[in-house]
C-alpha cells in the first residue's frame, strides 16, 4: 500500500490558515455557513441533525469543516491535529459504505467532497502519525471504487465534485484507471454543461458563477498533474462575461433562480472585476445587450463610461427556456428591471432547499414577475421560448411564447426605448373559454407602492418609478408580507426573507391584452399618455423628466413617430442600395464616403457663395438650395445612408432648408441637431435653444475686433459645420470648453456642456465648442471631435481659438474638458503654444477605451470598422502619439478621480510617464479627488475649486 504525498502537496491549493474557524472548532464550536452555530457533542453522533436541515447533514458529511482543522496541524498546532484525527478516524470506522450512521453520507457530492478531504490528509498523517496511514488509504481507495461506480453517479455539479475527487484519488493512488475514468467523464460533462457561449445548464444565476469557480478548481487540478485541459475548458472560460451581464448595476447577481444576491468579485476577470467595484477596476464587457440561448436576457443603458453613474444605469433581464432546469424556477418569461441605483422589480430568490411554505412559494410560476391565470396549472416541464429579437439603434424588442397552460397561447414582447430608458411590456392571452390572467410584479425591498386607477407610483427614497397600464381597464391589487395566504416576500439569504410588495394587475376574457409601462422620472413621477393613430398597433407619449418621446407598437415593428419638422421628402421611396467597389457599406467605403462628402461640402460652399455674392434675390436662394437638398436626399438614398449613419447628409439638409428643431413641441428632443447657417445673415436668429444669435464665417472664420454680444460662430469644415459658442466677457483669460458624452435624447445639439456655470464663475471670456462628429450618425454619443478622415477638426478648431484670443486681448488660453472633453483639450494643447489644459479624468488613448463606444465613433468619422483597423492615424488617437509627433507637451492641469482606477492607470499613468521621459515633470501637475468609483463626473462645485485654482495659477 502506498499514496503519492507529492500529489496531495500539489492538490493543496493554498496554506493559509483560518485562526478564527480554529478556535471555534477547539473550543467546541461548529459553524458552517450559512446555519447557527452547534456545539460539538462529547460523544461524536454522524446522525446528529441539529436544524433539521438536509443542507447542514450534507455539509457534517462532506468533513469540509475539519479543512482549518488540517492546515492548522501541517503548522504545528497539536490540538488541531488531535481534533482532526480523532473526528476523521471516528468518521472513517463508523460510516462504512455498508452500514453509514445514515443514508446521505455516501449520496453524490457528499462523497465527492470528503474523498478531497481525505486525500489531502495524507501528507499530515506521514509527518505526524505515519501509523494512521493504513485506514486513510483503505478509505481514499473505498471511496475511489464508490466514485468509479457509475450507479453512484449524480448529475449537473454534484457529478462535477464527484468527478474531481475520483481525479485526485486516482493520482494520489497511483492508480491511472481512475484518473483517465475521471478525466473522460469530466471532460463529457464539461461539454454538456456549458454551451458555445459560456453558459452554465443549471438555471440560475447563482449557479453558473457557483459552477465557473468550481470548474476552474477542478481544471486547475489537472494543470497541477500536468494534464490538458479538455477541449470544453474553452467553453468554460467564456463563463465570466455571463456572470458580468449577470450582475445588477448595484454589484449583486440578478435574482433568477436559486439565487440570493451575491457578488462576481471572486472571479477574478476584467468584466467581473469591473461590475464588482462600480466600474473602478478592469473593463465592461462589449455588449449592452446579451441574450443566451440558454434562456437568459440581460440588457442595460450602460456601463457607466459616459459620466453617468455605473450604479445609476439602467438594467433588466429576462429568463426564458425549460422550467425544469436543476436550480430554475418555472419563471419563463419573468422580467425584473433596476434603474438610478434601485432595483424597482426583483425575482424572489431562493430561501433554501428543502420543503417549506416559503420555499414553495418562491419556487412557484405566481411568484415570479409575469402573467399566470387563475384555476390553471403550469405544465411541470413548459418552455418559454424567444421566437424573435431586433434590436435597432433606437430600441430593443424581444417576442416569448409560453406554452404553460393547455389550450391558452400566451405570449410576453419586452421593448426597450435606448433612447428613453424605459421598457413597455405587452402580455397577450388567447383562450378558448374566458379566464382570469393575473400580471405580477415583484417588487424589490425597500420599494413602496400607492395604487392609482390605472397606474402604480413607485418610489425608493427620493427616486420615483411607475408602472402604468394602458388600454382597457385593468384591476389592481397589491400585498406585503402576508403569512396566510403566504405572499409579498423577497427572500435575501438562506432562510431569510423581508416583506416586499407585490402588484396585481388582473383582467377577464378569451382575448387580453395587459399594455404596462416601467420607467423612472428624473426628478418628477413620469407620465404616460395614450396618443391616437391610424397605424395598425397602438402608440403612447412617455414622459420621465429626462425626455418625452412618441413610441408607436406595431405587430412586428417598433418606431418614434416625429412631428414633422421639414426633414425631408415624405413622398420619396428608396431605391435599391447599389454594392460598392470595396464590399463594405458606403458608410465604410472610402470611394463612397469622399463623395457624399464632397456633395455635403460642395451644396454648402455653393449655397454660401450665392449668399456672399448677393446678386440673386432671397426667393432664388432659397430655391436653389432647395435642388442642392434633393441632390444630397438622392444621394443618401442611394447609398441607403437614411437614418442611423447617414455621414452628416440629415444635418446638411437641416442647414439647406433653415430646420429648426423643438419649435414644434418643445418637450421632445430629436436626435439631429437644428440648422446653424444664417443664410439671411439675420441678427435675430436664433435657431437653438441657447439665447444667442447665430453667425455664419463659411469656410473661414474671422474676427478682427471684440464682439459686442454672445453669439454662435459656425465653421464649415469639409462636410461638417463646427458651432462655436462666445461670450466676449472682459478678462485676461481665454477659458474654453470641450464636451464629452451626450446624451442624445435629453439634449438638443448642439450643445455646450458647462457654460452656464461657466459664465457663473465669472473668469473671463469664454469659448465652447459642441462637436459636429455627432452629425455623422445619431447615435453616437461621443465622438472626441475626431471630424472625419478628410477634415480633422483640431486645426480649425485651434485657429479659432488663436483667432479668438488675439481680438479679445487675452493673455493666456485655458482649454478644458472632462473624459472625452478632456482626450479633445489635450489633444488641442498641443496645437495652440502657451496653452493650458485643464483635463478632468481625460481618455488619452482611445484604443484602449471602451470598444463600443470608440468604434462607434471611429466608423462614421474615420471609415473604419474600429480603432484598431488598417489605416487608423495613431495621433489622432493617441494623445501621447500627438505629443510625440508634434514635439509639443502643452502645460496639463490633471484632476484624477482616485475611485477611478481605469482612467488613472490606463490613461493617467502612461501621460506622466511620457512627460517624464520628455523630461517635463513640471508641465504636468495632478490634483487627486475621491469622486466615488467609477467614471465620474465632477459636480460643479469640484469643477470650480479645480477651474479656480488653474485660473490663480496663471
Amino acid at each position: 500500500m502506498a499514496l503519492d504525498f507529492a500529489v496531495a502537496d500539489r492538490q493543496t491549493f493554498g496554506s493559509s490558515v483560518n485562526r478564527e474557524a480554529v478556535d471555534r472548532l477547539l473550543g467546541g464550536e461548529l459553524v458552517m455557513s450559512p446555519h447557527p452555530a452547534w456545539r460539538l457533542p462529547e460523544t461524536i453522533d454522524w446522525a446528529a441533525d441539529p436544524f433539521g436541515d438536509v443542507n447542514w447533514r450534507s455539509q457534517f458529511h462532506m468533513l469540509r469543516w475539519l479543512d482549518p482543522l488540517r492546515r492548522a496541524a501541517r503548522a504545528g498546532d497539536d490540538a488541531a491535529f488531535a481534533m482532526w484525527l480523532r473526528w476523521a478516524q471516528d468518521w472513517v470506522h463508523s460510516n462504512p459504505r455498508g452500514a453509514p450512521a445514515h443514508e446521505w453520507v455516501w449520496s453524490d457530492m457528499v462523497d465527492g467532497i470528503r474523498a478531497i478531504q481525505l486525500c489531502l490528509a495524507a501528507p499530515l498523517l506521514r509527518d505526524r502519525s505515519p501509523e494512521d496511514l493504513d485506514w486513510l488509504e483503505t478509505s481514499i481507495r473505498d471511496h475511489a471504487e464508490h466514485l468509479a461506480d457509475p450507479a453512484n453517479l449524480g448529475h449537473s455539479n454534484h457529478a462535477l465534485h464527484q468527478h474531481e475527487a475520483l481525479f485526485v484519488c486516482g493520482r494520489i493512488l497511483g492508480d491511472e484507471r481512475y484518473a483517465e475514468l475521471a478525466r473522460s467523464r469530466f471532460g463529457e460533462l464539461l461539454a454538456t454543461q456549458y454551451d458555445e457561449q459560456g453558459m452554465n445548464a443549471e438555471g440560475a444565476v447563482a449557479y453558473h458563477y457557483n459552477n465557473y469557480l468550481w470548474y476552474e478548481r477542478a481544471l486547475k487540478r489537472f494543470d497541477a498533474e500536468g494534464f490538458a485541459r479538455p477541449p470544453a475548458a474553452a467553453r468554460h472560460a467564456l463563463a465570466p462575461e455571463g456572470i458580468a451581464h449577470a450582475t445588477r448595476p448595484d454589484g449583486t447577481f440578478v435574482g433568477i433562480g436559486d439565487t440570493d444576491g451575491g457578488s462576481p468579485r471572486r472571479v477574478g476577470a476584467p468584466v467581473t472585476d469591473y461590475v464588482s467595484s462600480d466600474g473602478a477596476e478592469g473593463e465592461p464587457p462589449a455588449d449592452l445587450l446579451k441574450i443566451y440561448d440558454r434562456g437568459y436576457v440581460f440588457a442595460r443603458s450602460g456601463w457607466g463610461e459616459t459620466e453617468r453613474n455605473y450604479d445609476e444605469e439602467t438594467f433588466f433581464s429576462v429568463s426564458f427556456g425549460r422550467a425544469d432546469r436543476v436550480h430554475g424556477h418555472p419563471d419563463g418569461g419573468s422580467l425584473t428591471y433596476s434603474a438610478d441605483t434601485v432595483n424597482w422589480i426583483v425575482d424572489p430568490g431562493k430561501f433554501q432547499y428543502g420543503r417549506s411554505i416559503a420555499r414553495r412559494h418562491m419556487l412557484s410560476r405566481a411568484a415570479h414577475s409575469l402573467v399566470s391565470i387563475i384555476d390553471a396549472t403550469p405544465r411541470k416541464g413548459a418552455t418559454v421560448e424567444l421566437v424573435r429579437s431586433t434590436r435597432t439603434e433606437n430600441a430593443y424588442d424581444l417576442l416569448f411564447r409560453d406554452n404553460s397552460f393547455e389550450d391558452i397561447a400566451l405570449t410576453r414582447r419586452v421593448i426597450y426605448s435606448q433612447s428613453g430608458d424605459y421598457l413597455v411590456v405587452v402580455d397577450h392571452v388567447v383562450a378558448p373559454l374566458p379566464v382570469t390572467a393575473h400580471q405580477r410584479w415583484q417588487l424589490g425591498p425597500g420599494v413602496s407602492s400607492v395604487l392609482g386607477r390605472h397606474r402604480v407610483d413607485l418610489s425608493h427614497g427620493d427616486q420615483r418609478a411607475v408602472l402604468a397600464f394602458s388600454g382597457t381597464y385593468t384591476e389592481l391589487a397589491q400585498v406585503t408580507g402576508s403569512e396566510d395566504p403566504f405572499d409579498g416576500w423577497v427572500s435575501t439569504g438562506w432562510k431569510q426573507k423581508v416583506p416586499a410588495t407585490a402588484v396585481t394587475a388582473s383582467k377577464r376574457g378569451e382575448n387580453i391584452r395587459f399594455i404596462t409601462v416601467l420607467a423612472t422620472g428624473e426628478g418628477i413621477a413620469p407620465s404616460i399618455r395614450a396618443v391616437p393613430t391610424e397605424e395598425r398597433g397602438f402608440r403612447l407619449e412617455v414622459t420621465t423628466g429626462r425626455v418625452t418621446e412618441v413610441i408607436h407598437v406595431g405587430n412586428e415593428t417598433v418606431h418614434f413617430p416625429q412631428e414633422s419638422e421639414d426633414d425631408g421628402d415624405a413622398e420619396a421611396t428608396n431605391p435599391p442600395v447599389l454594392a460598392t467597389a470595396s464590399g463594405r457599406s458606403h458608410a465604410l467605403d472610402p470611394g463612397s464616403r469622399r463623395e457624399v462628402f464632397d456633395l455635403i461640402a460642395g451644396a454648402r460652399a455653393t449655397a454660401w457663395a450665392a449668399v456672399a455674392d448677393g446678386a440673386a434675390t432671397a426667393e432664388a436662394r432659397s430655391d436653389e438650395r432647395l435642388l442642392l437638398t434633393r441632390d444630397l436626399l438622392d444621394a443618401g438614398r442611394g447609398r441607403g445612408l437614411v437614418g442611423g449613419v447617414d455621414l452628416g447628409i440629415t444635418a446638411a439638409v437641416a442647414d439647406l432648408r433653415g430646420t429648426v428643431r423643438g419649435r414644434v413641441n418643445p418637450r421632445k428632443v430629436q436626435p439631429h441637431r437644428t440648422a446653424l447657417v444664417n443664410w439671411e445673415r439675420d441678427e435675430a436668429w436664433r435657431p437653438t435653444f441657447y439665447p444667442m444669435p447665430v453667425r455664419h464665417h463659411g469656410d473661414r472664420f474671422a474676427l478682427e475686433r471684440r464682439p459686442e454680444t454672445a453669439a454662435i460662430h459656425t465653421l464649415a469644415v469639409g462636410p461638417l459645420v463646427l458651432p462655436m459658442a462666445l461670450q466676449p466677457a472682459p478678462g485676461r483669460v481665454l477659458t474654453v470648453l470641450l464636451h464629452g458624452a451626450i446624451d442624445r435624447a435629453r439634449h438638443r445639439l448642439p450643445v455646450f456642456q458647462r457654460w452656464r456655470f461657466q459664465l457663473e464663475l465669472d473668469a473671463g471670456p469664454t469659448i465652447a465648442f459642441a462637436d459636429p462628429t455627432l452629425d455623422l450618425a445619431d447615435s453616437v454619443r461621443l465622438a472626441w471631435y475626431l471630424g472625419t478622415d478628410t477634415a480633422p477638426l483640431l486645426p480649425a478648431m485651434a485657429e479659432m481659438v488663436r483667432t479668438t484670443a488675439a481680438a479679445l486681448g487675452a493673455e493666456h488660453v485655458v482649454l478644458a474638458g472632462s473624459s472625452g472633453g478632456g482626450f479633445a483639450a489635450l489633444q488641442l494643447g498641443a496645437l495652440i503654444p502657451g496653452a493650458v489644459v485643464a483635463a478632468m479624468s481625460p481618455q488619452t488613448d482611445l484604443r484602449n477605451y471602451s470598444r463600443r463606444l470608440v468604434d462607434a465613433a471611429v466608423a462614421p468619422a474615420l471609415g473604419l470598422p474600429d480603432a484598431t483597423a488598417d489605416g487608423a492615424d495613431p495621433a489622432r488617437l493617441n494623445v501621447l502619439e500627438a505629443f510625440r509627433t508634434q514635439e509639443a507637451y502643452p502645460r496639463v492641469e490633471l484632476l484624477s478621480n482616485s475611485g477611478d482606477a481605469v482612467h488613472v492607470t490606463r490613461h493617467e499613468g502612461p501621460l506622466r510617464e511620457l512627460y517624464r521621459e520628455a523630461g517635463r515633470d513640471d508641465a504636468l501637475r495632478t490634483t487627486t479627488v475621491d469622486l466615488g468609483p467609477g467614471h465620474r463626473a465632477a459636480d460643479n462645485e469640484a469643477y470650480g475649486r479645480f477651474l479656480g485654482a488653474v485660473y490663480e495659477s496663471l
